[in-house]
């Protein structure tokens, strides 16, 4: 089908009134009921199959089949409308604004973009007449900003498919893999002293900032010796740290969370007993300093790494769509973030690509908005890349 066709199905205009629809419902991760439920209604006037999954009470994931008319493989089209806190906005988070043909608002790029240009692909597939077998399936899903309880959900309950598309803020590049996510917490324990006389105690803010110097100067540049050909080595950061009870103590308890950022094959076993082998050697070095790792109590499930080979026929079909409905370069790409495309494709064997319209560099930002432009191209790719898997014409394993 060729681009002009698609652009009279289905017109920006439309899709832009629903992203603004989508943004207008508040849906911050932990209150989420309001948009699934719209999410549904709109599914059913569509008539998509549809189903409701209560992840946890009052936070349902919604998932929409649009079904071919003959058997044969299914896409998802998927991402999460949770979004970020607003605390920090500078824009009315829930009053969709366009300027400078950009809309504004929270969760216009993060990700309900992405939902909109998703719902106005199946709409156009609807509009067109396609001729495909198989389905489509628009699977959108509560709690991706914190735990990804949704897609874990949606898994367990068996909502599978041949292929996944996870639609986040990738700027129209065709993401192929992105590193895991290990919360790391490292604790020094000291000896509380009343703090007239702080030498009788072990200050654990003191030894544990002797810890961090040594791990940033000895240890966590080991890290760059590990090499993966597209996502480079691990990366680190300390992010938090809490230790002391008042002022007037020496502090007994000190710890820091550390987030490492890995690559495809390390293991968490592997990644905590190289950095406790560190301390023990510190330790050594010093009689006082009693230091422990640990997985941070923040982290209750693994956030593994996601990779899929570029060549990939999924990889290559998504970056040949961009090129033939939108006209864009369909670039491929690793990710820097972690997303729910781990959960599809490393844990649940569904080969898997991120992509989407929006900057990732907005998200979660004061000023949160998306490029129009990018927004309805993306219906038109979304839409294509389904017309050539599910009407036969792109060859897959």
């Amino acid at each position: 089908m060729d681009s002009n066709t698609m652009r009279e199905a289905v017109t920006p205009h439309e899709t832009i009134e629903l992203l603004k629809s989508l943004v207008r419902i508040p849906s911050v991760n932990g209150s989420e009921e309001a948009v699934a439920l719209w999410l549904k209604d709109l599914f059913q006037n569509l008539g998509l199959e549809t189903s409701l999954y209560e992840v946890e009470p009052h936070r349902p994931a919604v998932v929409g089949i649009l079904h071919g008319k003959r058997p044969g493989k299914r896409l998802m089209y998927t991402t999460h409308f949770d979004t970020h806190v607003t605390d920090n906005m500078e824009i009315p988070p829930f009053e969709p604004e366009i300027r400078e043909n950009r809309l504004y608002g929270r969760g216009s790029c993060d990700a309900k973009g992405s939902i909109a240009a998703m719902i106005m692909s199946a709409v156009l597939l609807q509009r067109t007449g396609c001729d495909f077998s198989g389905d489509l399936l628009l699977a959108f899903v509560p709690d991706e900003e914190y735990m990804n309880k949704g897609t874990t959900y949606l898994m367990e309950q068996g909502v599978t498919a041949d292929m996944a598309v996870v639609g986040e803020p990738t700027e129209m590049a065709v993401g192929f893999g992105h590193r895991g996510c290990t919360h790391i917490d490292i604790n020094v324990t000291g000896r509380a002293y009343h703090s007239a006389f702080p030498e009788r105690g072990i200050n654990a803010i003191e030894q544990m900032a002797h810890v961090i110097t040594a791990l940033r100067s000895e240890f966590f540049p080991t890290y760059e010796q590990k090499h993966h050909p597209y996502l480079g080595h691990p990366v680190i950061n300390l992010g938090l740290i809490r230790g002391g009870t008042r002022i007037h103590t020496v502090a007994d308890k000190c710890c820091a969370s550390f987030l490492r950022r890995d690559l495809p094959g390390e293991t968490t076993d592997d990644i905590l007993g190289g950095i406790q082998e560190f301390l023990d050697r510190l330790m050594a070095r010093d009689p006082k300093l009693c230091a422990h790792v640990s997985l941070s109590t923040i982290q209750q499930r693994i956030r593994l790494p996601f990779f899929m080979e570029p060549d990939h026929p999924l990889v290559s079909g998504v970056s040949e769509s961009c090129r033939r409905a939108a006209g864009r370069a369909g670039e491929k790409q690793v990710m820097n973030y972690y997303c729910d495309a781990s959960i599809l494709c490393t844990e649940s064997s569904i080969p898997t690509v991120i992509f989407g319209p929006g900057s990732i560099s907005v998200a979660h930002s004061a000023v949160e908005y998306i490029e129009l432009d990018q927004l309805t191209d993306a219906v038109y790719i979304y839409a294509d890349y389904a017309m050539s898997l599910l009407a036969g014409e792109e060859k897959t394993p």
